[in-house]
């Protein structure tokens, strides 16, 4: 840890992890995002790991779960011109999708990192876990400081979340081989940028310092 102008800055990775003050974040893990994912396989299988290596440690996690509104229409205009042009689409092609009628179906969590009766279990009604939910809520309840991120969608939510982490204080940890995308262009586009910004590992990077502060090697 460094100290500087009045401030303690984590510095190494041990420091950013340390069980005591991180949470983990399982974002949109629906059977029918993560599933559509380019490498879903793999990024389940890692989260799976990463998540069992978190409770052993106990640290604290928390899910996101898409509310049952729909994607494209019952979020806003904005939403809508942003989820075309990530499609390379021009936005007038919006008027060959049948417009929503009631509510999308609640989404169910896939079963390789279903969550326990004592995690905790957001709705969330953007790509950003702090807006309109009480996830920070959450955070000052328990002291967090570092956020590690998992999940999808690299090159939204995860993105929209680091960014706000940061902005309100706290460290994100954004773990690579635990998110996904629907392409991986995208996914690479997403990861090059964040890893300018912000800590970018893989899940046996954190595993491997918590098994040594663990057996204090």
């Amino acid at each position: 840890m460094i100290r500087w102008s009045g401030m303690d800055i984590l510095e190494t990775l041990e420091e950013l992890v340390d069980p005591k003050h991180t949470l983990l974040l399982l974002w949109d893990f629906a059977e029918n995002v993560a599933g559509k994912t380019f490498n879903a396989k793999t990024m389940v299988q890692q989260t799976a790991k990463l998540l069992d290596a978190a409770r052993a440690r106990q640290l604290r996690i928390c899910y996101s779960y898409q509310n049952n509104m729909y994607l494209v229409g019952d979020t806003g205009a904005p939403t809508v011109r942003m989820r075309m042009k990530r499609a390379n689409r021009p936005v007038a092609e919006i008027l060959k999708v049948p417009e929503p009628v009631g509510l999308s179906p609640r989404p169910k969590i896939m079963d390789a990192v279903m969550p326990r009766d004592d995690e905790i279990i957001l709705e969330k009604f953007a790509p950003n876990a702090f807006l309109g939910t009480c996830f920070e809520w959450w955070l000052k309840k328990f002291g967090v400081k570092t956020i590690i991120l998992t999940g999808v969608n690299v090159a939204t939510g995860i993105s929209g979340t680091a960014r706000e982490a940061i902005n309100l204080g706290y460290y994100a940890v954004v773990v690579r081989d635990c998110v996904g995308t629907s392409s991986k262009e995208d996914y690479d586009v997403a990861l090059a940028a964040m890893d300018r910004l912000f800590d970018v590992v893989t899940a046996d990077d954190i595993i491997d310092v918590w098994k040594r502060t663990s057996t204090g090697a």
